[in-house]
C-alpha cells in the first residue's frame, strides 16, 4: 500500500516524510494557549529551588628554587574566576646567602610587576605587604627573582596565599500563578563541614537582598525559613564568603508550591 493511501486512511495522523527508503510519521501538535491553564494545583513539592556555582579565587601555592638565576619563576597560580582579590605573599631565604639576595623577589600579574620584596639578605621568612588586584579568568600571578642572580648555595622559596571572592546564588518561583511556600534551605560546599566559609541567606526582590533570614556557618547545613509565601519576582538569595576557591557550592530549597495546570485543580 502506498504512503499516499496510508495517509488517506489516517487523515489525523499528520504528514509523511521520506527518509531514505523508509517513511516516518510526523504529527504536528500546536502549543497550548496560556488561557488553557485555568486550574490550580496546591501543596505539590516545590521545584526549581536548586542552584550551584563555583567559589571564585585562587589556591595557596608555594615554590622553591635552588640558587636561581635572575628572573627565574619561584611559584605561580592562575585565577579561576574574575574578581577583586587581596594577594598575600611571603618570601623565604635559606642556605648560604649574601647581600645579593636582599629584596630579590618580584610579584607580578600577567608579567606586569605588582611589587618588589622587602627582605634582608639573610635566612628567614619575610611576609610582604598585601596587594589588591582585579583579575580576569586565567590571569597568572607569580613570584620570580629580581635582577640579581642568587648567591651560590642559597635556596629561594615563595608563597602566594589563596584568596576567595563571594559567590551568590539566587532561586525563586517562575511562571504565572506559581506560589512558593519554602520551609528550609540546605547548603553545601565541596569542602564540607570543615569549610571556613559563612553563608548568608536573604529574601529579595528582583535579585536584590532586602531581608536576611538565616546564617549558616561553615557554609554547610540546613536553615529553617520562616518567611511569607513567594510570588514570581521574589527570590531566596545565598551568598558565601571566605570559601575555598574552586569549591562547588549548592543550595536546595525545600517546601511546597501552587501552580497553574490544564487539569482539574485540587
Amino acid at each position: 500500500m502506498s504512503p499516499r493511501r496510508l495517509a488517506g486512511f489516517h487523515p489525523s495522523a499528520g504528514t509523511w516524510a521520506a527518509a531514505g527508503n523508509r517513511f516516518t510519521k510526523r504529527r504536528i501538535v500546536p502549543p497550548l494557549p496560556v488561557g488553557a491553564y485555568t486550574q490550580k494545583i496546591t501543596g505539590v513539592p516545590l521545584t526549581g529551588g536548586q542552584a550551584s556555582g563555583t567559589i571564585p579565587g585562587f589556591a595557596t601555592v608555594t615554590g622553591t628554587q635552588a640558587s636561581p638565576p635572575a628572573f627565574t619563576e619561584i611559584t605561580d597560580v592562575n585565577v579561576a574566576t574574575a574578581g577583586t582579590y587581596i594577594v598575600n605573599w611571603s618570601v623565604t631565604l635559606s642556605g648560604t646567602t649574601s647581600s645579593a639576595d636582599a629584596d630579590n623577589f618580584l610579584l607580578s600579574q600577567n608579567a606586569t610587576i605588582l611589587a618588589s620584596s622587602v627582605n634582608p639578605g639573610t635566612p628567614g621568612t619575610y611576609p610582604q605587604a598585601p596587594v589588591v588586584i582585579t583579575a580576569a579568568p586565567g590571569d597568572n600571578i607569580n613570584i620570580f627573582t629580581s635582577g640579581n642572580n642568587a648567591t651560590s648555595g642559597a635556596t629561594y622559596s615563595a608563597t602566594i596565599t589563596g584568596a576567595s571572592g563571594p559567590l551568590t546564588l539566587t532561586v525563586g518561583p517562575q511562571g504565572l500563578g506559581t506560589t512558593w511556600y519554602p520551609a528550609q534551605v540546605t547548603l553545601s560546599t565541596t569542602t564540607g563541614a570543615l569549610d571556613t566559609s559563612t553563608a548568608l541567606v536573604y529574601l529579595g526582590i528582583g535579585g536584590v537582598p532586602t531581608m536576611q533570614v538565616a546564617t549558616v556557618f561553615s557554609g554547610n547545613g540546613t536553615a529553617a525559613l520562616a518567611i511569607p509565601s513567594m510570588q514570581p519576582g521574589e527570590f531566596i538569595i545565598v551568598t558565601w564568603t571566605n570559601g575555598h576557591p574552586g569549591d562547588t557550592a549548592s543550595m536546595n530549597v525545600i517546601g511546597t508550591m501552587d501552580a497553574l495546570t490544564t487539569g482539574r485543580g485540587s
